[in-house]
């Protein structure tokens, strides 16, 4: 029987981070940031009008404002507009093919790869997509955010260039309606939740050498931060997805498969394995080496910049309404969730005066640089 034939039933969710030391954390740059950062994308419009209702509702600068919330306003304004990037970016390639997807990682990587303040606006995107515009104007508000040739911007780049290969590869996955088995699934997961360049912002400012970020301690807590904000992500995000016909790339259905469980013993087999990785993560927090008054006081930032980042994102799926809809303050208390009816994604919101695009016509109006749907001008 489908999960979606038992829409009503109630599940119990575990709470993954009932061990975790870092508490809530609200920048009290969030109303600002909040108010830029908005104004910032609707000024692209990505959607058509209920699709950017529903987006707003969202609120995904509280999200960037719970996760960066040790940061000072510029970083929290640009957090906001990563996540909000990032969020518009998903939406866009839930629906598309892989080679849709690779097209438009192109496009962001192009812009991220050039510098943003000698390149002249005529120059410094290789298409009038909208995707490729919003990633010129947030690098050049990020790059203010460090000195000139920090290693953090190279690390940044890679990690973001695997995040939108990776979503390619994922597209192919939708389309041959492959389920990867949990091990497989999780290393492409890694890069296709988008944690690491997420997490590779908090080194902007801290100037941490080399040594430290390629030190094996810090990058197992790094990874373990990932894997965090992962299952945190896949728990309350299933139930949308599930709806959406998207939960073949959900941590929670390789599990269902692979250890023949219905769908609470899923989560609670779930909240047994975040336990482990919560340990560890705390573990490894006791072993970080000393590399000096100075840098350790950098290198803790950067972790509770970790910690707040894996805390903030169960806030946020909460507190914002992407997942849970107005039920979230409710579902943090009781835990209990129900299975909802299909749903369209925010792209698809407007069916009836916004028809869903197929693959080949995207690819057709990426080529094209079409003015329409999608797509703006930018002359």
């Amino acid at each position: 029987m489908s999960i979606l034939a038992d829409s009503g039933k109630q599940y119990r969710l575990p709470d993954l981070l009932r061990h975790w030391p870092w508490p809530r954390h609200l920048s009290p740059y969030y109303a600002t940031a909040k108010k830029e950062s908005s104004t910032w994308v609707a000024s692209f419009h990505p959607f058509k009008t209920r699709g950017q209702k529903a987006f707003d509702a969202c609120d995904l600068n509280l999200l960037a404002s719970l996760a960066y919330s040790n940061r000072d306003e510029s970083f929290v304004r640009a957090g906001c507009d990563l996540m909000n990037f990032y969020f518009v970016y998903d939406e866009y390639t839930d629906i598309a093919d892989s080679a849709v997807a690779n097209d438009l990682a192109t496009i962001v990587i192009e812009n991220m790869t050039k510098d943003p303040f000698t390149e002249s606006e005529d120059t410094a995107y290789s298409s009038n997509h909208i995707l490729g515009e919003m990633t010129r104007q947030f690098w050049q508000r990020a790059s203010t955010l460090a000195q000139p040739g920090s290693a953090c911007f190279d690390h940044f780049i890679a990690t973001s260039e695997s995040y939108l290969r990776a979503v390619a590869l994922e597209a192919e996955d939708r389309a041959a309606n492959r389920v990867r088995e949990f091990d497989e699934y999780f290393v492409l997961r890694r890069d296709t939740c988008g944690a690491r360049p997420t997490l590779a912002l908090i080194e902007f400012g801290l100037d941490l050498p080399e040594e430290v970020t390629a030190h094996p301690v810090i990058e197992s807590l790094t990874q373990d931060a990932v894997d965090l904000i992962i299952l945190v992500n896949d728990m309350h995000s299933y139930i949308r997805e599930i709806s959406c016909g998207l939960a073949d790339h959900n941590v929670i259905t390789p599990i269902m498969r692979d250890y023949s469980l219905d769908l609470q013993e899923a989560f609670d087999w779930l909240g047994e394995y975040t336990d482990g990785v919560v340990e560890r993560f705390l573990s490894n927090q006791q072993r970080v080496p000393s590399w000096g008054s100075e840098i350790d006081e950098r290198v803790q930032m950067y972790i509770d910049g970790l910690g707040q980042w894996v805390r903030g994102n169960d806030d946020w799926s909460c507190e914002g309404k992407r997942y849970h809809g107005s039920d979230g303050l409710v579902i943090r208390d009781t835990r209990m969730v129900s299975i909802c009816p299909r749903k369209a994604n925010y792209i698809q919101e407007d069916s009836e005066t916004h028809p869903v695009i197929t693959d080949s016509e995207l690819r057709m109006q990426s080529a094209d640089n079409a003015h329409k749907t999608w797509l703006i001008s930018l002359a």
